[in-house]
């Protein structure tokens, strides 16, 4: 196996979303959008966020401290690319409003470079990170397939995650899979996540994994805060991926890295 490499698919604008660091620290706090309270306990941001969820819709949230020139030009950005489409809110949040303290404090936003945007999508996972500058391009590249989506939340809550890529659509668990998920100690830090290779929606997503088209399937394994720890075929055991995993080490950001013993 060679070095372990972060994933550069987890990048926007020069910020990596899934690193332990200031922005986003406190990610594994973070609920999906769809379990968030009651609609009347929550301020305006997070019922727009909330509410975005529940149509399947991306949010995106303005983090701001002035209105300067900056600020400006993002929020303008964000209402020209987004006001006229079904995909997505757009919402605006003063870090100085007390009301909106809870989500500023969730997402570890206080200290950050403002203004800032965040693309979060229905799951919850946090697709785009916007400091300063935002344009079509990157709105764009924040909407991801439902796979990709997934894999972010998982990583950003500090969970493993083993995506199974099947050649058809056939949606089976290696044996190997199944087991490593079984043992005590990596059962509730492991996310096993099952897709098509032949699924359109995530063709982007297995070109950015560099998953080749086969008639095999393969078995991609992803640890926090964005470590590609290896990828196999379907004939993988649970003793391979616990040896890739210790060879990862200290690069591995979550307790089910503190192995078996």
């Amino acid at each position: 196996m060679k070095s372990h490499t972060f994933l550069k698919l987890f990048k926007n604008n020069g910020i990596r979303l899934l690193a332990a660091g200031t922005l986003l620290v406190s990610m594994s706090n973070v609920s999906p959008a769809q379990n968030t309270p009651r609609v009347a306990s929550l301020s305006k941001a997070e019922a727009s966020r909330a509410s975005a969820a529940e149509q399947n819709k991306y949010t995106f949230i303005m983090f701001w401290k002035d209105q300067d020139t900056t600020t400006k030009s993002m929020w303008s950005t964000l209402q020209q690319n987004l006001s006229d489409k079904n995909t997505a809110s757009v919402v605006a949040v003063n870090t100085g409003d007390p009301q909106e303290r809870k989500i500023v404090e969730q997402y570890g936003v206080s200290r950050a470079p403002m203004p800032l945007t965040l693309a979060v999508a229905p799951n919850g996972a946090v697709t785009g990170s916007y400091v300063k500058q935002i344009n079509a391009d990157y709105i764009q590249q924040a909407f991801v397939s439902p796979a990709k989506s997934r894999c972010m939340l998982n990583l950003q809550n500090r969970r493993m995650v083993l995506l199974c890529v099947n050649a058809s659509n056939s949606t089976g668990i290696p044996n190997g899979v199944q087991d490593f998920q079984s043992m005590p100690c990596y059962k509730n830090a492991v996310e096993v996540i099952a897709v098509s290779q032949s699924e359109p929606t995530e063709r982007d997503f297995m070109n950015e994994l560099q998953v080749p088209d086969s008639q095999n399937s393969s078995v991609i394994f992803m640890a926090p805060p964005g470590v590609m720890v290896g990828k196999f075929n379907n004939s993988v055991t649970s003793q391979q991926l616990i040896a890739e995993l210790k060879k990862a080490g200290k690069n591995c950001g979550v307790e089910g890295c503190k192995h078996c013993k």
